[in-house]
């Protein structure tokens, strides 16, 4: 669906030039994980992938989650959310490519950002962020960690009548 758009531009009106900018600057950066992909599996596929994570970017809100079928709306349109869905599920459930995939090209993205500001004389800072997502629920879930539940911290403060709280602190499966 993005591509199309990016095709299209001399549909464009004014109000468009900043969305066809955010298209491009996707587009160029994730043209090497592109490439790749169109090594290892269909090039709808591809499409989804690209389609998919244009969508993420633009309609993350942190407040509130993107369901699957949200995704295949916004990747489809929303009369044909379902097949938007599906799409989504096949490029997720695809055998022929890993998530090892992804992590390799973010880490090679980073290094050649770090090379770019050491040459440039800038120094390279991290940004630390402490906060985590705790899935009390999902024990079999890949990538999962375990992490402190704050939630868990929460509930065992100090209360009439319970003398004694836990005293080690409480861990469940999340992410860092």
């Amino acid at each position: 669906m993005y591509k199309t758009l990016l095709q299209n531009t001399e549909k464009g009106s004014k109000n468009q030039k900043g969305s066809i900018f955010i298209l491009r600057q996707a587009d160029i950066y994730l043209r090497l994980i592109q490439l790749k992909l169109d090594e290892l599996i269909d090039k709808r596929l591809v499409r989804t992938f690209y389609d998919l994570f244009v969508t993420i970017i633009s309609f993350r809100n942190r407040s509130m989650g993107l369901l699957l079928s949200e995704l295949g709306g916004y990747i489809k349109g929303f009369d044909h959310s379902p097949a938007g869905t599906k799409r989504i599920s096949n490029l997720l459930r695809s055998k022929k490519w890993k998530s090892d995939l992804i992590d390799d090209f973010l880490f090679e993205r980073t290094k050649e950002r770090i090379e770019a500001l050491k040459e440039a004389g800038k120094r390279a800072l991290l940004l630390w962020d402490d906060s985590r997502i705790e899935k009390p629920e999902s024990w079999f879930a890949e990538g999962l960690c375990s992490v402190f539940s704050s939630k868990g911290k929460r509930l065992t403060k100090m209360k009439k009548g319970f003398y004694r709280p836990p005293m080690s602190r409480i861990c469940v499966p999340g992410f860092e």
